[in-house]
């Protein structure tokens, strides 16, 4: 690995970040180049942009992404604004040049080419999903929502950016052969797979395991691949992915991509 990019809100230490200290636990080489972001929902989404981004210029030939968060010590169990619905979670992926690799998959690596990226933000409503500063009761800082405010924020965007990134990336919205969205909530996910036209049953995963903050999609990915062939997993001439997050910001974050084998 030359570059580490490590997703977190809910960091070890103020600083370092975890990205630094999970570079010295894996004794990596002194010369790689390590961010840690203080981001979410949309973290993972962003991370590979951001990765991506890295490669083409030639910085970077070979990433190591973690998103991890423990927001379960950000809220009581009484707190049933934001206790039903988030868990802990964490995951990993490796970007190089040629392929994306998902640590623990049984499949071959895969090759994955952005063909279109959405990004929106509104700093102005960075009040309706937030982490506090740590104070007595709360020693790690408190999880305070606005349900409400996100869901409209989500709404509010979800169809003309998505719209705007596949018809980028040269697709109609029919030849998607896989969505993964955000696991924010079952009212959310069901708000914005109506808005796509979606199967608002099959997109709600997360049951099993809540909103994992930025590891959703990951999780998602992880829990389709698991089952597929790989005929299934790439298709004859590769198949086509969009990944679609949302939340601290307020933050909005897409990806179309056409998957391949590595």
């Amino acid at each position: 690995m030359d570059t580490v990019i490590y997703i977190t809100s809910t960091g070890d230490r103020a600083a370092p970040g975890n990205g630094h200290l999970l570079h010295g636990e894996l004794m990596l080489a002194p010369h790689t180049l390590v961010f840690d972001i203080n981001d979410a929902c949309t973290g993972f989404v962003r991370s590979v942009i951001l990765g991506n981004s890295l490669i083409a210029s030639g910085t970077s030939k070979a990433i190591l992404i973690v998103i991890s968060d423990t927001y379960s010590k950000l809220y009581e169990d009484s707190n049933l604004r934001v206790s039903p619905l988030f868990s802990d979670g964490a995951s990993a992926i490796i970007l190089t040049a040629d392929a994306l690799t998902i640590p623990g998959i049984r499949h071959p690596s895969r090759k994955w080419e952005i063909l279109s990226s959405t990004v929106i933000s509104e700093g102005n409503h960075a009040d309706d999903l937030t982490v506090t500063r740590g104070n007595e009761h709360f020693p790690f800082g408190e999880l305070e929502m606005n349900g409400a405010g996100v869901f409209n924020f989500v709404v509010k965007h979800v169809k003309s950016a998505v719209a705007g990134a596949v018809t980028r990336a040269g697709l109609g919205h029919d030849e998607i052969d896989s969505w993964y969205i955000h696991q924010g909530s079952r009212a959310v996910v069901d708000a914005v797979s109506k808005s796509l036209s979606l199967d608002q049953d099959a997109q709600f995963v997360s049951r099993e395991y809540g909103n994992v903050v930025g590891s959703a999609i990951p999780f998602q990915i992880l829990a389709e691949t698991a089952g597929m062939t790989e005929t299934e997993l790439f298709g004859s001439e590769g198949r086509y992915l969009f990944l679609l997050a949302f939340g601290v910001g307020l933050t909005l974050a897409g990806l179309t991509i056409r998957q391949s084998r590595g």
